[in-house]
């Protein structure tokens, strides 16, 4: 085996665990944004304290980056070469719209249920 192909070898290899190691970055950065947005709310909520400081941006942001963690673990090319979620430069493959409409649902989803469930134990709330 030549060098040079020991170096695209080693270069696909490395672009592969490069991105399920990414992959695990956005995951654990999605479950920690997950616990402080949603999960620190809601338990202090339930201990009857007297405010509750959700930040709603980053309960909506949280499960997208669940999702796309776990996306980048399965499918290593949504973080290297987006051909995945690409159809062309700037142009969502039919793949990327199912992902950005399931993220929006998933998103505005959990928004609304925290909302709710702080509202439902007294907590007046700005809905944005």
């Amino acid at each position: 085996m030549s060098m040079k192909a020991k170096k695209s070898n080693y270069a696909r290899v490395w672009a592969w665990k490069g991105s399920r190691l990414q992959g695990v970055f956005i995951l654990i950065l999605g479950l920690a944004a997950g616990y402080v947005s949603i999960m620190l709310p809601l338990q202090q909520a339930y201990r009857k304290a007297p405010e509750v400081y959700p930040t709603f941006k980053l309960a909506f942001l949280s499960p997208a980056l669940v999702i796309l963690g776990i996306l980048a673990i399965i499918v290593p090319s949504v973080t290297t070469d987006q051909t995945f979620l690409l159809s062309g430069p700037k142009k969502l493959s039919f793949t990327g719209w199912i992902l950005v409409i399931a993220l929006l649902a998933v998103g505005i989803g959990t928004y609304y249920l925290l909302h709710q469930q702080l509202s439902s134990l007294g907590y007046k709330l700005p809905i944005f």
